[in-house]
């Protein structure tokens, strides 16, 4: 919804954990020509293709390049940023070299956003390029073009690519739905069979692992993207 996608258009979904995923749904439910999910982990974005979603992996091609030669140098019509404030620079070449040019100013917008960040090793740490998704979804849409941000940022952000975003004419759309409008509806089209959410689902587990089945989904481990609980042994 916030990313007005209509009939016919192209759509770039930035991220495919669990919001991403419903997003590229949503964008063919809601008419979308194409849509182009753009992450840097192979399990999630092999969800996206199954949901029929094109896709590139930042961490083997330029996002910003491949999606300009899968739009013939246009642009995607729509942008939803899915990522937020956890962004992450790509590890590996050709996108690699050009972010970690930005790696002092990413290291900047950490420290400001999160200055009380206490991750354990591995787990829990905020991302390494909070703007990075959402500078890349501006830089590839089209003219005139919508972006929807549902990727949650808090107030300590305020790192955004103004400048070009006003060059490009674009329309911005951002934060919560409204969840009394939308749900009922939402409701109604999982009953009738129109969507079916266990397409994300990738793990059931007993409540009682909880926090394991959190600490592997922080992680982002391979497989885990979208975890049922439930009560009991």
């Amino acid at each position: 919804m916030l990313a007005e996608v209509g009939d016919g258009d192209v759509v770039a979904v930035w991220g495919c954990g669990p919001v991403g995923l419903f997003a590229v749904m949503s964008a063919f439910q809601q008419g979308a020509h194409r849509v182009i999910a753009i992450d840097g982990h192979a399990d999630r974005l092999e969800r996206a293709r199954a949901l029929g979603a094109e896709t590139v992996n930042f961490n083997e091609e330029d996002p910003v390049e491949a999606i300009k030669e899968l739009t013939r140098g246009i642009g995607p019509d729509r942008a939803i940023d899915c990522v937020g404030v956890d962004s992450e620079r790509p590890k590996q070449d050709p996108a690699a070299e050009k972010a970690g040019q930005q790696a002092q100013q990413f290291a900047q917008e950490v420290q400001q956003i999160v200055p009380d960040a206490k991750p354990q090793g591995r787990q829990w740490k905020p991302g390494d390029a909070p703007s990075l998704a959402l500078t890349w979804a501006v830089e590839t849409l089209a003219k005139a073009g919508t972006l929807g941000i549902i990727g949650v940022y808090p107030p300590t952000d305020r790192f955004f690519p103004i400048g070009m975003a006003m060059n490009k004419n674009l329309s911005i759309n951002m934060g919560n739905c409204n969840h009394r409008t939308s749900i009922p509806k939402l409701v109604e089209m999982v009953e009738g069979g129109t969507v079916d959410p266990t397409a994300v689902l990738s793990h059931v587990e007993p409540m009682s692992d909880v926090i394991a089945a959190y600490k592997e989904f922080d992680l982002r481990n391979p497989g885990w993207i979208k975890v049922e609980l439930k009560p009991g042994t």
